[in-house]
């Protein structure tokens, strides 16, 4: 083997080295960058329980001012407990079928 030889072959060596090295960096970020997609999927998940339980507590809300009565929307109020009386029956009907 030639002294040209032997060079080409320890560059190869640096080079394959030098491309585990990447390998190794690529991997490990990666293994980071998957664990803060599960850590984000996690967050996302709770935000979406989170908002769900909002929405249900916004809606109870909303029927228990649709129920609040004052001197001046009595007849407002009337035609609300109506709806709702309406609503209520349209959904027995629905579950009857």
């Amino acid at each position: 083997m030639t002294e040209d030889d032997s060079r080409l072959i320890e560059q190869f060596e640096g080079k394959i080295r030098k491309l585990v090295d990447l390998y190794d960096t690529v991997k490990s970020n990666n293994s980071e960058l998957q664990g803060q997609i599960e850590a984000k999927d996690e967050e996302i998940r709770q935000l979406k329980e989170q908002l769900a339980s909002l929405k249900e507590s916004y809606q109870n809300l909303k029927r228990s001012k649709v129920l609040e009565v004052s001197g001046h929307d009595i007849d407002d109020t009337k035609r609300r407990v109506s709806g709702l009386v309406r609503e209520i029956d349209h959904c027995i009907k629905l579950l009857n079928v």
